[in-house]
């Protein structure tokens, strides 16, 4: 009967050594999984901070763009300063350029 006694007496602090190495292991996972929904959180945040900012700059970058595209389109043509630039490539390439459109000869 005695021997039966201690075993109990055994086995009841076995389970009691058990059950707080089991309570320590869930706070462990608790504190941890905390954490983790923390830096989530803060993942969230910076991800949701950092589109608005990208809208915003997408917004800026395409009101900017209408802006250079309505300038440029209401510019009245300029035909004569296109044919200076023609004629200037023409001389950069060590090609002589004729004002004459029926000339078709260069040389080189």
């Amino acid at each position: 009967m005695t021997s039966l006694f201690t075993q109990e007496i055994h086995l009841s602090k076995r389970h009691d050594k058990i059950v707080s190495q089991r309570l320590i292991l869930l706070q462990q996972m608790e504190d941890k999984l905390g954490g983790q929904n923390k830096e989530k959180a803060s993942q969230m945040q910076a991800a949701e901070t950092a589109f608005k900012r990208n809208l915003s700059l997408l917004k800026l970058t395409r009101l900017k763009a209408d802006e250079i595209y309505t300038a440029f389109s209401q510019r009245p043509c300029e035909p004569d300063k296109h044919q200076e630039v023609q004629d200037n490539a023409g001389y950069r390439s060590g090609r002589e350029v004729s004002s004459d459109p029926d000339s078709a000869t260069s040389t080189a």
